[in-house]
């Protein structure tokens, strides 16, 4: 009976992890296309800022669920999300989005400086954690490091909205004073959705990791992660419809980027966290590598990345979870 009730206290907990997943999902949504016309209405003088805004927007699941772990004194959750989250952006997602486009077209500087750029701020984490965790003082370096990225962004004049969007043709400007409002209002009741939703995940997602008997940090890195990684999947397919696939890697590699740095930088400061569970965060490590250097060798000489090779960057991520759950066992 005691057996009974615990696998429908745990269906019950996964579904409501499900559930959870779809609102942030639908939050983000909404979020997304407020800012891109919040970004619309705003003049040339503060272009910045609406840049800023949008370009974190695809990146605000793997945020709240960050600020609500460590506020609970469970960073280990934040951690296993943010690093499943680079994983499945450098995997699932890309390799979806090519699957489903067939070819993702490599432009601009991508080669010379974005990938670079990715792949140092993706492995710092990483380097920092080899002395046993992440400090504040960690947190700070990753959080310089993701203000000098943005610094050189604006410098070599490369910053705009690159980010693919759910709605990224606005064919009219928002005018009148009652519309603006209307635009923040749903924006800071979906930030509102987004908190709250997050909050009770962490918590469902402890629930889940005593059931399984399991780490929080392997709930983050492996259920989490791939529920907010649907944003930046959502983004990359509508990007690929609508003939706009050389966005999808400006997407992809700012979530990254801002997850790399950015979070995982609050996240230090807010919750120091010490190293636990070394065999998963150094898979996760590894196959973080394997993934970027994977990356690199296809789309480094043919200037884009065909639907195979997504194919095996898919394979990859399926790869990658069933070896987590091997060590879950």
């Amino acid at each position: 009976m005691g057996e009974l009730w615990l696998n429908e206290s745990m269906l019950g907990n996964l579904l409501e992890c499900a559930a959870l997943i779809v609102v942030m999902v639908i939050a983000t949504g909404v979020a997304i296309n407020q800012f891109e016309k919040v970004a619309v209405d705003l003049r040339v003088r503060k272009l910045l800022l609406a840049s800023l805004l949008v370009g974190l927007s695809t990146s605000l699941p793997e945020l709240f669920i960050a600020l609500a772990s460590s506020f609970e004194g469970n960073p280990q959750i934040a951690l296993g999300d943010l690093m499943g989250a680079n994983i499945a952006n450098l995997s699932w997602v890309i390799g979806g989005a090519a699957i489903v486009g067939r070819v993702i077209p490599v432009v601009g500087d991508y080669l010379r400086g974005d990938l670079w750029v990715t792949m140092v701020l993706a492995l710092t984490p990483f380097l920092l954690m080899l002395d046993g965790g992440l400090s504040r003082l960690d947190g700070v370096i990753l959080i310089f490091g993701y203000l000098l990225y943005v610094n050189d962004l604006i410098h070599k004049g490369r910053f705009k909205i690159k980010q693919a969007k759910l709605n990224k043709h606005i064919e009219t400007r928002v005018h009148g004073y009652t519309e603006r409002l209307a635009h923040l209002v749903k924006m800071v009741v979906s930030l509102i959705v987004l908190g709250v939703s997050a909050r009770m995940l962490v918590q469902v997602s402890i629930s889940i990791a005593s059931g399984l008997g399991a780490s929080p940090f392997w709930v983050g890195l492996i259920v989490i992660a791939f529920g907010t990684t649907i944003p930046e999947l959502v983004v990359s397919l509508e990007a690929v419809q609508k003939r706009e696939a050389s966005l999808v890697l400006g997407n992809l590699l700012g979530s990254v980027v801002v997850n790399s740095s950015l979070i995982m930088g609050l996240v230090a400061i807010i919750s120091p966290m010490v190293l636990t569970e070394t065999l998963q965060k150094g898979l996760a490590s590894l196959f973080l590598v394997i993934i970027l250097g994977v990356f690199w060798l296809f789309t480094r000489s043919k200037h884009r990345l065909d639907r195979w090779e997504g194919a095996v960057l898919v394979g990859f991520y399926l790869m990658f979870v069933g070896l987590q759950f091997l060590i879950l066992r």
